[in-house]
Order: structure tokens, then sequence, then C-alpha cells
């Protein structure tokens, strides 16, 4: 009886396995690949094409906190080499320290990511803790909680990985993601 019980209960744990895909969801990180429209993931691209073949490509990417977390629901995002980009910057935290933007890079490389992170508390709130650096490819406003802020700029002309940061003071440490231009 209790090796009968034994094999229910593997199946009922195989069959369960299965119907949820079989793997772990236990992981936050996430890449956004190109998504469908008001898609309801943390973070969303979306891409529009031209019938015209001069017109520039057009991308428009959302990216939000996770919940209360200083971390980015999206670490990794996708954009086309040359593509318009128009970043949206939701801030769905609620906790008056998760103030947020987005800086994007010129490189990803780590000492670029200390030094404008560090900068970024010398520039203080005036300059909304964004310092002046060549490392700085594009930024968003900081937006308070609950507070939606964008940018739109050109992506680069070269493939490549562009890190992007929160630099609001100690945020940078942790709130991380990469730009891959494809």
């Amino acid at each position: 009886m209790k090796s009968l019980l034994n094999s229910f209960l593997v199946l009922i744990f195989a069959v369960t396995f299965v119907a949820c895909g079989g793997e772990s969801t236990s992981d936050s990180s996430e890449t956004a690949a190109v998504e469908a429209e008001g898609s309801s993931e943390p973070g969303s691209v979306s891409l529009e094409t031209s019938e015209d073949a001069s017109e520039p490509l057009s991308v428009e990417m959302t990216l939000r906190p996770l919940g209360e977390e200083m971390k980015y629901a999206l670490d990794s995002i996708s954009v086309p080499a040359g593509a318009e980009v128009r970043l949206i910057f939701e801030n769905t935290a609620t906790l008056p320290t998760m103030v947020h933007n987005v800086v994007i890079l010129t490189t990803n490389n780590d000492e670029d990511v200390q030094r404008v992170g560090m900068a970024a508390i010398t520039a203080g709130e005036a300059n909304g803790y964004l310092p002046e650096d060549e490392a700085i490819f594009a930024a968003t406003p900081m937006a308070q909680p609950g507070e939606t802020v964008e940018i739109t700029f050109t992506a680069p002309s070269e493939p490549g990985q562009h890190r992007f940061i929160c630099t609001y003071p100690g945020h940078y440490a942790l709130m991380q993601g990469v730009l891959v231009v494809t």
C-alpha cells in the first residue's frame, strides 16, 4: 500500500511538473525580446516597422523596478542598431526611498559604472543625481514612486552591450541591466 501511495505521489508530481513547463520561475531576472504591445510583463518592448525601408526602425521599451527592490524587472533588453528608441520608465515602487532613473552608458565596463555611480552623489539632487560624464549615452529624469518618465534616443549604430544603471545614490551597485544592440 505504501509503495502504491509513493507511486501515486510521484505520478502527481510528474504531471504537475510537466503542466507547469518543467522550469523553475524563482529567478527574477528576465531578458526582453520583442513582446506584444500592452504586455502585462514587468517590462516590455514593442517593435514597429515601416513599409518604407528608408525610415528608421522604431522601438518602444517600458521598464519598471522589481517591486520595492533596487533592481530593474528586466536585466537585459535588445534593440536593433540605429533604431529610434522610446524608453519609458514606470516607477511602480511605493516606498519613498525608491526613487529611480535609467542611465544608459556607452560601455558595459565595470569601471565606468563605478565612476558614474559615485559621481552621481556629487552631482546632487539639484542635477537629478546625473553627473556630467562622457560614458553617459542617454538618461531618463529621476522618477518618484508612482511616476512615469521617458526619453527618446537613437540606438548606437554598432552592435554591442551598454550597461544601464540607476544613479540615485547607492542604487547603481544593485540596479543594473544591459542594453544589447544587435
